[in-house]
């Protein structure tokens, strides 16, 4: 609700006004003379059609335009059957109230569509409509957004978004006043509006996946990082771009202001990030938060921070020749190991497992012992328990599958490569 003091836009100040000395009158009479109770009721309901009317709520417009409106025309009616002076004066008084809450209702509804700025209670009632009104009608805009999915719902209450929309926009938005500040949070889980100098955002905290058929989508993910990621969420929140408060949208700064925000948001639940206008999904990680600071950095959202990791059967004939082969040429990569200046480009793919979870991944390797590699994890596991991206692993040389190593900056091995290329990512029951 606006400061009540600050007086109402609209030509409502009139009609506000004007109900609330008639609910002064009749509540004074009625309590004061023959405790009418119908004199009470009407100066009762009067007074708060006033203050509604003076805090520019639609109902509290409406229900004056429909109250003071029936009782204009029941003293006109009087007049059909016996002119007096007193009820055309009634019949004008009434009428020119019901006139200005139309007139008043009139000129907000015209306002809004503008798309100049909000109120507050403006704010919450797009937010409120928001969703369905963006079902119901199709529009050529861009859904200009940013959605992360979260392993669980995060906690946010309009003052705590306030703290993180001044740390990642700065300005002031502590006041509900549009007249102060830089713009105001208003709203609720799940769902709160942000106004802004460049127009209105709505932020979404909802406590569900992003998609009803969420198994389906999983199941169309070939990349197992991502796939975990999708599947394992249970949350999201999402930052829109709702309205602009210029004629021409600049996509480029909403979208570095949505940005901005998002990082702001983002926590070690956050899974992955979804653009909807694109269709664009990626795993979350530090490089991703890094590469989102820079400027455009949404149009290349989709493009990969890690190796893929996808599934390929065991019985796959050109994945046992590929591991055959790099077994048998195993000799090749220990002399260049044994001749390297220094471990960096030295990588070989092993079979690494962690209670019920086998993956295939990439080392870095530092030593070797006859039997064993020792080296550290060059990729970011999908689900290894406690190992990380330079986690400190050995492997035994039974489990090598692949190798890799630079001469002129040109890869030596890769043998798996290939066969991961022909399985197109499909996904399988077994993994290798």
């Amino acid at each position: 609700m606006k400061p009540f003091f600050q007086k109402p836009r609209f030509d409502l100040a009139s009609p506000s006004f004007w109900a609330t000395l008639l609910g002064l009158f009749l509540l004074g009479v009625g309590l004061s003379a023959w405790f009418e109770v119908t004199l009470i009721v009407m100066g009762a309901l009067c007074l708060a059609i006033g203050i509604l009317i003076w805090q520019e709520i639609p109902a509290g417009i409406v229900l004056g335009l429909i109250f003071f409106g029936l009782l204009a025309a029941s003293h006109a009616l009087k007049l059909a059957f016996d002119f007096r002076w007193q009820s055309l004066g009634y019949s004008f008084g009434f009428g020119s109230i019901a006139f200005s809450c139309w007139h008043g209702f009139r000129a907000r509804r015209e306002f809004l569509n503008s798309g100049q700025f909000m109120t507050p209670y403006d704010a919450m009632n797009a937010a409120t409509n928001f969703d369905q009104s963006a079902d119901d009608e199709e529009s050529d805009s861009p859904m200009i957004s940013l959605v992360l999915l979260q392993r669980q719902p995060k906690y946010i209450e309009s003052m705590i978004l306030v703290k993180h929309v001044e740390s990642a926009w700065g300005g002031d938005y502590s006041s509900d006043d549009e007249n102060t500040g830089d713009g105001f949070v208003v709203g609720d889980n799940p769902i709160f509006m942000i106004k802004t100098g460049l127009g209105m955002f709505v932020l979404h905290n909802h406590p569900a996946t992003y998609w009803t058929d969420v198994d389906e989508v999983v199941e169309s993910i070939a990349e197992l990082r991502l796939r975990k990621a999708v599947e394992d969420h249970q949350a999201w929140l999402s930052v829109d771009f709702l309205s602009s408060s210029d004629a021409e949208l600049n996509i480029q700064e909403a979208y570095s202001m949505i940005t901005k925000l998002i990082l702001e948001l983002a926590d070690e639940d956050t899974l992955a990030i979804f653009r909807p206008e694109s269709m664009d999904i990626n795993v979350w990680s530090d490089e991703m938060a890094a590469r989102l600071s820079e400027p455009g950095a949404y149009e290349q959202i989709a493009e990969l921070d890690n190796a893929p990791v996808v599934r390929v059967s065991a019985d796959d004939p050109a994945m046992q020749l590929a591991v055959a082969t790099a077994k048998e040429r195993w000799p090749e990569f220990l002399e260049a190991f044994r001749n390297r200046v220094s471990n960096e480009g030295f990588a070989i793919k092993a079979k690494i497992t962690v209670d019920d979870s086998t993956e295939f991944i990439w080392i870095d390797v530092i030593g070797m012992e006859p039997n064993f590699i020792h080296g550290t994890l060059a990729n970011d596991p999908v689900d290894l328990g406690d190992l990380r991206l330079g986690s400190r692993v050995e492997v035994p040389l039974d489990d090598l599958c692949d190798w890799c190593y630079f001469v002129d900056e040109e890869p030596v091995g890769l043998f798996t490569l290939e066969a991961i290329k022909r399985s197109n990512g499909k996904p399988v029951s077994d993994e290798t």
